[in-house]
């Protein structure tokens, strides 16, 4: 075992940024990805994806997102900027390279991956949020006649035109990809919902909405899902009149307990007003070509999207080391880890109601420096 080393699993916004943390800090650090690019998730994601966090609130410690980019980061420029990462920070990455199962060995960590087993006495679990994609079982879903697909593979509204669309979910990829269907040729478009979101303007007053969000992080969540409410009926109105109000769960309930995001409209409510994409019950099944909705009514589109997000993955890596909770999700995020393993860590879990990269970012910096001073102890 080198007892200078920490093994840090993905090379996402987490990863990379925790690995570049423990190197500043004198941690040789080893990153494993599974893909053969850094930010792979950032890729598998549609093109016109931007950030719904500033771009000073989304960069990585050391090395700035730069100016040029705006306020609001493209998918492409996210992945250029973790490309620009991993090369500035020197960054040793092994491409390829699936980690599999971590056990405990001689007070330190054996990875299991494709290549072999690794060993080092810390390791950093940062394979992304988004992991898997998920698709509910839905009855009859192997006999539907249609097109089903997830919208991890949807890249743009192109191979859509001409068709009816129901994309299953109103939450952020769903309204955008509804949006963006609409606005480029699809015949129809309906948006499944089965709980109405939180819906929040970008800008309001030209003050960015994640600025706004900060104080609330601070606040219970009680408190939190008023004042959001009341700033939501404020910024963007009352959208009883397209079936969006009042949202099923406050803000701060939804994002912390539920790990739902609000909806950050990029066009989504003045296509319901303008009546180019409809909203409809929740799926609740398939026969043949018919989706079944929960109302009972029965339609047939001819393509189904699943923006139904997305399950950690992690009972495979971790699940026996007594470390995640029911909803598969680590029980410790960040620092300090779980006092069922010491110097294993989970790095990109943690929301803030600001936003996911920001709590990210914090993380990478708490972590490599827990595991810096837990290495000089030893």
């Amino acid at each position: 075992m080198n007892e200078e080393r920490a093994i840090v699993l993905g090379a996402g916004f987490a990863g990379l940024g925790t690995a570049a943390m423990l190197e500043r800090r004198g941690v040789p650090a080893l990153v494993l990805e599974r893909s053969a690019n850094v930010g792979e998730s950032w890729r598998n994601r549609y093109r016109s994806l931007r950030l719904n966090t500033l771009r000073w609130m989304s960069t990585l410690k050391g090395y700035k997102m730069p100016r040029r980019y705006g306020r609001w980061p493209t998918r492409d420029q996210v992945i250029e900027y973790l490309e620009d990462y991993a090369r500035e920070e020197r960054l040793q990455i092994e491409f390829e390279t699936e980690a599999r199962r971590i056990t405990r060995t001689n007070g330190g960590w054996t990875v299991e991956t494709s290549a072999g087993a690794l060993t080092a006495p810390a390791v950093v679990v940062a394979v992304g949020y988004d992991h898997e994609p998920f698709v509910p079982d839905w009855p009859g879903k192997q006999g539907f006649t249609g097109e089903l697909l997830h919208a991890s593979t949807y890249r743009d509204a192109q191979p859509f035109r001409d068709r009816d669309v129901l994309v299953v979910s109103a939450g952020n990829t769903g309204s955008e990809l509804s949006f963006e269907l609409a606005r480029n040729g699809a015949r129809r478009v309906r948006t499944a919902m089965r709980s109405v979101p939180n819906v929040f303007s970008r800008e309001w007053l030209r003050i960015p909405e994640p600025v706004l969000a900060v104080g609330l992080d601070f606040l219970p969540t009680r408190v939190a899902d008023r004042f959001a409410s009341v700033s939501q009926r404020v910024m963007i109105g009352d959208l009883s009149d397209v079936g969006l109000a009042p949202a099923t769960h406050g803000f701060a309930t939804n994002v912390l307990e539920r790990k739902v995001a609000p909806v950050i409209d990029a066009g989504f409510v003045e296509a319901l007003r303008a009546g180019e994409v409809e909203l409809v019950a929740a799926v609740e099944g398939f026969e043949g070509p018919d989706t079944i909705l929960a109302d009972g009514e029965r339609i047939q589109p001819e393509v189904v999207i699943a923006a139904t997000g997305y399950e950690r993955g992690l009972d495979p890596l971790v699940g026996h080391l007594g470390v995640l909770g029911p909803d598969g999700e680590p029980t410790h995020n960040g620092a300090p880890a779980s006092p069922a393993a010491p110097n294993l860590y989970f790095v990109g879990y943690k929301l803030w109601l600001r936003g996911q990269l920001p709590a990210t970012s914090h993380d990478t910096r708490k972590v490599a420096r827990a595991i810096a001073r837990d290495l000089t102890r030893a």
